[in-house]
């Protein structure tokens, strides 16, 4: 029925390439990207394309969580959905142990990749799905969201203009609470249930891939791994040893001669989900802390007097700060699922306009270094040595 003064808005006439996406695993990842595809076309100032959203796979729940989240249709097995000729991009969010196989296979059938981290269980694994991207010709993106918040990138950018002078530390921490009660049911510690793949894999690769995006690539490690609670009851009143590491730090180097600490953990009451680090140099410092994501803190020691000197609390919320969300005004903060929808557009950015994903997002290459960073912890952990690393 036609009403007067009504004016129809044709939304297929948007003057944009569209990107057609196949989501594999909708659990709290899944989700999030899949809020972030949404988000993209209201929040990006100049949408480089539109998400087009073909298919969710999933085992359980896909009808629902597709009707959910806009999917046009849903899939049971990822075999079938990554041969689905309709889509341009498979986007990985199952858990760890099956991120190896599905990327693949996208990759092979010609699609561009997309993998939540850590890349794989292996090195070897990451590996074989560098070189499965590289064989295809496709691009890749691993998932390391945390480059993607203004705060960071403003620290990026900050350090590449050498404000900070000679870098000369990198400390990092990753710290949650949910393994510290031993008396905790193993369904509850993340970290030990599921694929175990530990607080190494799931936290500390986010600390990894921080100190190598901002300081440079890291050459030797000496680290130390944990588990304290070496079992666990089960919901159901079993007991089962706990085989997934709940602690760890490294002593590390870089290429430029800078030195760092990287720590994880996931046995530390009071701590939610604090992200940490600092990085020090000739000319000043910056810190930054997850839990508070709109500022960054800088100390510029080349100004001020010296009695005066410390840090300045800098809210990265103006339109002259990077990734910044133009529709919302200064002091008006952006929340954590931001840092996936900036990464996310990235890379349908560098699809649709044939851009390189390096060296602000990163790629299977980075995935795959931070997974060889973190198997020398381990094995540095298991010898006392340090370990040399080779790529």
């Amino acid at each position: 029925m036609a009403v007067e003064g009504f004016q129809e808005v044709n939304y297929e006439s948007v003057g944009l390439p569209r990107v057609a996406i196949g989501l594999l695993g909708c659990g709290f990842i899944g989700q999030v990207h899949s809020n972030a595809y949404l988000k993209i076309p209201y929040t990006c100032p100049s949408p480089a394309a539109l998400p087009e959203m073909i298919a969710l796979c999933d085992q359980v729940g896909a009808e629902e969580k597709a009707k959910k989240f806009r999917y046009q249709g849903c899939y049971t097995d990822w075999r079938r959905m990554v041969e689905d000729p309709r889509i341009m991009v498979i986007d990985n969010c199952t858990p760890d142990d099956t991120h190896c196989e599905p990327t693949v296979a996208a990759a092979e059938n010609g699609k561009h990749v997309v993998c939540e981290k850590p890349m794989a269980m292996t090195a070897a694994d990451a590996k074989r799905m560098v070189e499965a991207a590289e064989k295809a010709g496709v691009k890749s993106l691993c998932c390391h969201n945390y480059r993607f918040l203004p705060a960071v990138r403003l620290a990026r950018e900050l350090i590449e203009k050498g404000a900070l002078g000679k870098i000369y530390h990198f400390r990092g921490q990753y710290l949650q609470p949910y393994g510290h009660d031993p008396e905790e049911v193993i369904e509850n510690a993340w970290y030990a249930a599921g694929t175990a793949s530990g607080t190494l894999l799931g936290i500390g690769s986010h600390v990894i891939d921080m100190a190598r995006f901002l300081v440079g690539e890291i050459t030797s490690v000496s680290g130390l791994v944990r588990t304290f609670n070496t079992s666990r009851k089960r919901a159901s009143g079993e007991v089962e040893e706990v085989l997934a590491d709940e602690g760890n730090i490294a002593c590390v180097e870089f290429a430029g001669g800078a030195i760092g600490s990287i720590e994880s953990s996931c046995v530390c009451p009071g701590r939610k989900n604090e992200f940490t680090f600092e990085v020090n140099g000739s000319d000043g410092s910056i810190a930054f802390d997850l839990e508070d994501p709109n500022h960054l803190q800088a100390c510029d020691a080349k100004t001020g007097k010296p009695e005066l000197l410390g840090f300045t609390n800098v809210s990265v919320t103006s339109s002259d700060h990077p990734l910044q969300t133009p529709y919302l005004p200064p002091g008006h903060n952006a929340g954590w699922e931001y840092g996936h929808l900036h990464a996310l557009h990235h890379f349908l950015d560098c699809i649709v306009n044939n851009k390189p994903v390096a060296p602000y997002g990163a790629t299977f290459d980075d995935g795959y270094r931070v997974q060889v960073i973190m198997e020398a912890i381990d094995e540095s952990s298991r010898t006392g040595q340090r370990i040399e690393l080779a790529y």
